[in-house]
């Protein structure tokens, strides 16, 4: 793992200010940040560097709702190997869909590293770009996400990509008739 030069640009979204970061590989970060930008970081329109507007559009674009599959590129090569496994399967999920922590470890050929998933979830420096939102409990709950405002976040993201919930936990119509 070899540190990269990179390029960064801070974006204000519907949802909050968000960090952008890449080296020329592909986007290295997006992380969403407490509050305003800090006092001494302002937004930088002047970077020139492609692949952040490109990124910063489709960021803005899939918030907006008209964009559903990201196709920027992502550069995992700093991240340990199972990280970059487990991240590059939750890539695939596709918008309004989900998957259990369980399904993910089964998927990699780890049915037992549920709690591994988990963590290396947890520590996404993709946050929305690799989906690990669309990753749920076995029990059909939103258990944890790392960005600020938590699981409420995660289940607005599911609402935007139109996933039913019903208090935190998707939402499965009665197979019971009247």
């Amino acid at each position: 793992m070899q540190n990269k030069p990179k390029a960064n640009l801070y974006i204000k979204t519907t949802i909050g200010v968000f960090l952008l970061e890449s080296s020329p590989q592909g986007l290295t970060r997006c992380a969403a940040l407490r509050g305003a930008l800090p006092p001494t970081v302002q937004p930088s329109p002047n970077n020139t560097d492609r692949i952040l507007h490109q990124e910063a559009e489709e960021l803005q674009a899939y918030l907006r709702g008209s964009l559903k599959v990201f196709s920027v590129p992502l550069d995992l090569s700093e991240l340990m190997p199972f990280q970059q496994e487990v991240l590059a399967t939750v890539a695939l999920i596709p918008w309004g869909q989900t998957r259990t922590y369980s399904e993910v470890a089964a998927q990699i050929g780890k049915p037992k590293a549920i709690r591994a998933v988990g963590n290396a979830l947890a520590h996404n420096p993709l946050m929305l770009f690799v989906p690990c939102h669309r990753v749920i409990g076995s029990d059909g709950k939103l258990h944890g996400f790392s960005a600020p405002q938590g699981v409420a976040l995660k289940a607005w993201l599911l609402d935007h990509e139109g996933v039913k919930l019903s208090d935190n936990n998707l939402y499965e119509p009665s197979s019971k008739e009247i």
